[in-house]
């Protein structure tokens, strides 16, 4: 599997700003904070990988809900992984974990039946439109959004 890690998620230049402002070494955090927002978004990261090579994609950078979870199953993940909100979680204790999973798990519920999925396997089939910068970045690489917009049609 790839995990993509799109922007969104940890910017380690933002952790190395941090690091660099308590050793006192401007350069390199002026050098991190350059770099703070560098890299590709995790949606159009996940249609880049999982268009292009034949192996399971996680959609991961920036995943905080189930939304977030069947938005990247659309666009072809194989599944997503969060860090934040299960650390943030998980400081505060068992109970607090428990309930940021059941939010997890309820907000993709509730996206698959918007969708009218019954399962993942035809979340991954609901027709999506893409648009806005992901849109103009994906078809200036040459895909076809079109694809997106009437999959589940035969």
């Amino acid at each position: 599997a790839i995990d993509v890690s799109g922007v969104g998620g940890t910017s380690f230049a933002a952790v190395e700003y941090y690091r660099a402002k308590k050793r006192k070494n401007n350069f390199q955090r002026v050098l991190s904070d350059v770099f703070w927002d560098w890299g590709i978004p995790t949606a159009i990261s996940v249609v880049e990988v999982s268009q292009t090579v034949n192996v399971p994609v996680i959609a991961s950078g920036g995943i905080r809900d189930g939304v977030d979870v069947a938005k990247a199953l659309t666009l072809g993940a194989s599944l997503a992984s969060l860090s934040q909100p299960a650390l943030q979680a998980a400081i505060k204790g068992l109970k607090e974990t428990e309930n940021m999973l059941s939010f997890i798990m309820d907000g993709l519920k509730n996206a698959m039946f918007l969708t009218g999925a019954e399962s993942v396997k035809q979340l991954r089939k609901v027709p999506i439109v893409i648009t806005g910068k992901t849109a103009e970045w994906l078809k200036l690489r040459g895909f076809n959004l079109e694809n997106y917009a009437r999959k589940g049609r035969n």
